[in-house]
């Protein structure tokens, strides 16, 4: 199921064992209703076992519309329809379409989430009536950000650029200041630091072994998984002794991410240093990459090979955000020369802060939002461009010592 992507829809419609006529008709009443795209086609019934990938335009959609033909199994169908209600929630409107529908089956997928029950054949003038119903009820912006969370990875150049801090950091601003549900995720295999620098308890559950359990995942499991923190943020920790990585089988990680999107606001995951073996099929799970480096030889060195790699795989150049941590106005090689080396614009740098946030980790409690500082300045206008996309730099930043947001 391929789609060409301009823009995020306001409405994204698609069929699910729909025949050719159904689809022929979705297709054109799509392309007459302004901001509405057709998604594709599902040829197969939706199930616990058969969850097919949703493509990033049903991903992004600001609404979904699903079409599910009855005639070819009704019990499948009905599957389907309570499976599609819990993976997209209030973002989708279910239409059932079929030749005749039993009473029975009719009130069955009424209480799945269907509100909607189309005759075939299918006539266009009846389908873009449902469709600008649906359309009404929902009540959407087109403009506003989709109501799915979003999930943000955090890449370190190498080890000791300090990229554990910023993202506990980023997630606390988060949730104390724009009161944002947030899962901050250990992605480490042994002795991560996100749980030391918070002050937590490491557990022997780590997300490995929450993909591990993709099938059974649900709030009460995520729960077990879970730490909380008591400025409200959630984590899940790296474990304490060594465990062997978890190779993520068929669609696991694509249901875990749905799953947790649902679940916060935003999930951050700190990953370890070497995401040159990243996959497509998981970078396409994050919405932003920020890679973290330090304005020293080593770690551009590094930084400059890790940007090349990740450009060569297409989903992961539009999602790169380059970040210079601990900058300071003597720095010997400037912002200019940076981005002269890595070839990629910077887009955040926060300054350096060393001996405060050595002091916060000892006392294992991130420094809190509404201490002034130039550090902490740095890490507000960030979290301000995640929630709002907002935070461009002051023309004089970069003779402070420090750039936010160049890009």
């Amino acid at each position: 199921m391929t789609v060409d992507i301009k823009e995020r829809p306001t409405q994204a419609i698609f069929s699910v064992c729909a025949d050719e006529a159904v689809v022929n008709i979705a297709t054109v009443a799509a392309f007459k209703l302004s901001g509405t795209q057709f998604a594709g086609e599902f040829r197969d019934y939706i199930s616990a076992e058969k969850r097919p990938q949703f493509s990033p335009i049903l991903k992004s959609a600001a609404s979904c519309v699903a079409l599910i033909d009855f005639d070819r199994d009704p019990e499948l169908a009905l599957e389907t329809t309570a499976r599609l209600h819990q993976i997209f929630l209030n973002r989708i409107s279910i239409a059932g379409v079929g030749t005749r529908m039993d009473a029975g089956i009719l009130l069955r997928a009424v209480r799945n989430g269907c509100t909607e029950f189309l005759t075939k054949p299918v006539g266009l003038v009846e389908l873009m009536a449902a469709l600008n119903r649906f359309h009404s009820i929902v009540t959407i912006d087109p403009d506003a950000p989709s109501s799915i969370g979003r999930v943000i990875a955090f890449l370190g150049a190498k080890g000791g650029v300090g990229t554990t801090m910023l993202a506990v950091h980023l997630a606390t601003h988060l949730v104390r200041q724009h009161g944002k549900k947030t899962l901050l995720i250990d992605h480490r295999q042994q002795l991560g630091h996100v749980a030391l620098y918070l002050g937590l308890k490491d557990t022997l559950y780590h997300f490995d072994e929450l993909l591990r359990n993709a099938d059974r995942l649900d709030a009460e499991l995520l729960n077990g998984f879970v730490i909380r923190h008591r400025s409200g943020l959630d984590v899940i920790a790296s474990p304490e002794m060594a465990a062997s990585p978890h190779e993520a089988k068929g669609d696991e990680l694509e249901r875990v991410m749905d799953f947790l999107r649902r679940e916060y606001d935003y999930v951050l995951i700190d990953s370890p240093a070497a995401c040159q073996d990243f996959k497509s099929s998981i970078i396409d799970q994050f919405d932003e990459m920020y890679i973290v480096s330090t304005p020293d030889v080593a770690a551009l060195r590094d930084l400059a090979r890790l940007v090349e790699n990740l450009s060569l795989t297409e989903s992961a150049v539009s999602k790169l955000r380059v970040v210079v941590n601990r900058s300071t106005a003597t720095d010997s090689i400037t912002p200019d020369q940076i981005e002269k080396v890595v070839r990629f614009p910077i887009s955040i740098a926060v300054p350096n802060n060393y001996f405060e946030l050595l002091r916060a980790i000892n006392d294992g409690e991130p420094i809190p939002p509404q201490r002034r500082s130039d550090f902490n300045q740095a890490i507000a206008r960030w979290a301000n461009r995640i929630v709002h996309g907002s935070g461009v730099m002051e023309p004089h930043a970069a003779k402070k010592g420090f750039l936010s947001f160049l890009r």
